[in-house]
């Protein structure tokens, strides 16, 4: 699934290409289950820009419109001079780049996990709100941790981490990264974290997120690309996720289940 550094990668490859006028839209004859509004039309009207809170994008449409777009565990989009002719593309907007020729914005998704709203500012909003914090953001700092941490003081670390309600962007790779440079264990419940970790998750979070997003995000096989089809070079700053030995001490790297989900820690790092 894409997470955080992926979805920021093309939320910035979206944002450079408007504004964009979509003159004509092109759907799948499977695309009912991406698109959550029977009115989903913006033909005729324009992109202005493209924000992005957690793993969602919020592209902003005339008349105080959005599309919120999640990209689900395969979904993506494709910037394109001609029409984008890719299998499993469910979703083709055909309009002009600021010059006046023709331009593609194709949303192409496999699996067909992702999701579409066409939605007004409020309602727009009330989505947007459901997330937490944007773990890439300013509001995300060791108060707001601590706070969070404290009010659920049994949960696991990790599980915590990977809830949206919370912490929005933080997936599965993402949680397990952070705790190891937090040098915490992710099975530590929560109310067991110090002020100190806090700030340590915090740090920890920049380290792992910086680099990956200045690598086009992170491709594992089969799995995620750019705007352009291409693959993200992230993978290389990985430490403890998927990998027989930590690539802070060498030492070998652990593997459980937690919340169903693989889980990565090295035990001489992690306390």
């Amino acid at each position: 699934m894409p997470e955080l550094p992926e979805v920021e990668t093309i939320r910035q490859q979206l944002e450079k290409k408007t504004p964009f006028t979509v003159k004509k839209m092109e759907l799948s004859k499977v695309v009912k289950s991406i698109l959550k509004d029977r009115e989903f039309n913006p033909e005729g009207k324009t992109i202005s820009h493209v924000k992005r809170k957690g793993k969602l994008l919020d592209l902003h449409v005339d008349d105080d419109l959005h599309i919120l777009s999640h990209l689900g565990m395969s979904g993506g989009w494709r910037i394109s001079k001609t029409k984008v002719l890719e299998k499993h593309t469910h979703v083709q907007f055909c309009g002009s780049d600021k010059k006046g020729k023709p331009l593609f914005l194709a949303y192409v998704d496999p699996r067909r996990f992702g999701y579409m709203y066409f939605l007004k500012d409020k309602s727009a909003q009330v989505h947007l709100d459901k997330l937490g914090v944007d773990i890439a953001s300013d509001e995300f700092d060791a108060e707001y941790v601590h706070m969070i941490l404290k009010k659920y003081p049994n949960r696991q670390l990790k599980v915590h981490l990977l809830d949206q309600s919370f912490f929005a962007g933080c997936g599965n790779y993402i949680a397990s990264e952070i705790c190891a440079r937090a040098g915490i264990r992710p099975t530590r419940r929560c109310g067991k974290v110090t002020k100190k970790e806090c700030a340590d998750i915090v740090r920890a979070t920049g380290e792992v997120l910086n680099p990956i997003m200045e690598s086009n995000g992170l491709t594992f096989s089969g799995g995620y690309s750019d705007t352009s089809g291409e693959k993200g070079d992230g993978v290389k700053h990985l430490v403890v996720f998927w990998q027989k030995e930590c690539q802070m001490c060498g030492g070998e790297v652990k593997k459980i289940t937690l919340a169903q989900r693989g889980t990565f820690y090295c035990p001489k790092c992690q306390k």
